[in-house]
């Protein structure tokens, strides 16, 4: 179970770090699928938000293959963010669960979340 909490958590840092940058740039690619949902471009200020809660779940991530409760709180995170997404997407009629990004950093939370709070 260890493995598996391993590389789930891997990817989730990897996304949240790539996705952290792009907030903090400004990265059209980062901010367009925010827009999209939120139905609004969202201003800098909240930009900025979600980056810094993103490097923040990173980094509570990496701590939880030490201390499982930090992982849970950056599962929980993972869990919040993309489930909102999901429901957004279903709200503003934006397709189904594709392209299969939100739901599969959603479902890696959940495993991470699980698998922590097993620990």
């Amino acid at each position: 179970m260890r493995i598996i909490a391993t590389v789930c958590s891997a990817i989730l840092v990897m996304e949240f770090v790539l996705h952290g940058l792009a907030m903090f740039i400004g990265m059209e690619a980062g901010i367009d699928p925010l827009t999209k949902h939120f139905g609004f471009r969202p201003e800098r200020w909240l930009v900025l938000l979600i980056g810094t809660f993103d490097a923040a779940a990173a980094t509570l991530l990496v701590l939880g293959w030490w201390h499982p409760s930090a992982a849970v709180l950056g599962a929980a995170y993972a869990l919040g963010f993309f489930g909102l997404m999901l429901v957004l997407r279903f709200h503003r009629h934006l397709g189904g669960i594709l392209p299969p990004d939100f739901p599969l950093f959603f479902t890696l939370g959940a495993v991470v979340l699980v698998l922590s709070l097993l620990r």
